[in-house]
C-alpha cells in the first residue's frame, strides 16, 4: 500500500519559492549561465515533491525521496511516536512519525494517513510500541 507524504501548507510556498528565486537572475539579467543552476535546482525540488512517498510491501516499509531509498524489514520496527523533530529526513510535513527500527536506527516520515499507515504497520507487526498521543 503506497502513502503519500503529508504535505504541510507552508511547503507549497517555500518550494515555489526557491524555483523563482533561482530563475530571477535569467529574467533580471537575461544571462543564461544561471540556467545551469536553476535547472538543476529546480529539477531537485520537483523530484523531491513528487517522489516522496512511503510503501508497505512484501513485509517491508519502503521511504523513497528523491536519491533517498531505504527498505526497512517491518519486523525490525521496534517503535513509533508522532514528533515535530525538524531534522532532515524523507518527510515534506513536520508533523512527523519517528520510527526506531533494527539496532538504534531511526528515520522520520509524514505519511499522509498516518492512522491507516500505523494500521497496516501492526497487522505486519504486533510487537511494534506505537504511542498515538497527539
Amino acid at each position: 500500500m503506497k502513502f503519500q507524504s503529508k504535505k504541510d501548507w507552508w511547503t507549497y510556498p517555500v518550494f515555489l519559492g526557491i524555483i523563482i528565486a533561482v530563475f530571477i537572475p535569467l529574467f533580471m539579467d537575461q544571462d543564461l549561465t544561471s540556467l545551469y543552476i536553476g535547472v538543476p535546482v529546480a529539477g531537485l525540488i520537483l523530484w523531491i515533491w513528487f517522489t516522496t512517498y512511503y510503501v508497505i510491501e512484501n513485509n517491508s516499509l519502503v521511504v523513497r525521496s528523491a536519491f533517498i531509498h531505504k527498505i526497512i524489514p517491518v519486523y525490525e520496527i521496534k517503535s513509533i511516536r508522532r514528533t515535530f523533530n525538524p531534522l532532515s529526513s524523507p518527510a515534506l510535513s513536520l508533523d512527523r512519525l519517528e520510527i526506531i527500527y533494527g539496532n538504534g536506527k531511526m528515520v522520520l516520515i509524514s505519511p499522509d494517513n498516518r492512522d491507516k499507515f500505523l494500521e497496516e504497520l501492526e497487522k505486519l507487526n504486533h510487537s511494534i510500541v506505537v504511542d498515538r498521543k497527539k
